[in-house]
């Protein structure tokens, strides 16, 4: 069964360091797909149409991953419409489902972890982006944790 691993939460709260700690050693040959990623290996984050680009690439590689049954992870503020309809999407397709749910106390950590990060020459995101996503995050995952067939949640406050 091809499983469709899900790293979420608002901005800023470190779902690339729960990957890299808890996950990439034992799945390093797993596909990937982190938009942000995209974007940094082959230009900067201030490239708003490179964005666009890579983010229209991802939706792609999801799809065709899907319909060929490959097993990815994904990393996603679990903030759209587009992350639930690809989890039932996945889940009608036979995916077992992990969510990874990494939560912080309030926006206000999510925005100064994002401040941090644009200082060491990492990506930024507006702060009323972020106040948005935090609870669009979390009401979204109230609506998909039924979905999933396993759910770890993280306080990485």
């Amino acid at each position: 069964m091809p499983t469709y691993t899900i790293f979420a939460g608002v901005n800023g709260p470190g779902k690339t360091s729960i990957y890299q700690s808890i996950y990439y050693n034992e799945n390093k040959d797993e596909k990937r797909i982190n938009t942000d990623e995209m974007v940094a290996r082959i230009g900067s984050w201030k490239d708003n149409n490179l964005q666009i680009k890579c983010a229209r690439e991802a939706v792609k590689l999801i799809k065709q991953y899907i319909l060929e049954q490959i097993s990815f992870n994904k990393e996603t503020t679990l903030s759209g419409k587009s992350i639930i309809k690809n989890i039932k999407f996945a889940k009608e397709k036979g995916f077992y489902i992990i969510m990874n749910y990494i939560g912080l106390e309030d926006p206000e950590v999510a925005k100064e972890r994002v401040k941090i990060r644009v200082s060491k020459g990492g990506h930024g995101i507006p702060d009323k982006d972020i106040e948005r996503r935090y609870y669009d995050s979390l009401n979204n995952l109230n609506n998909v944790i039924e979905m999933c067939d396993e759910v770890n949640i993280y306080d990485n406050t």
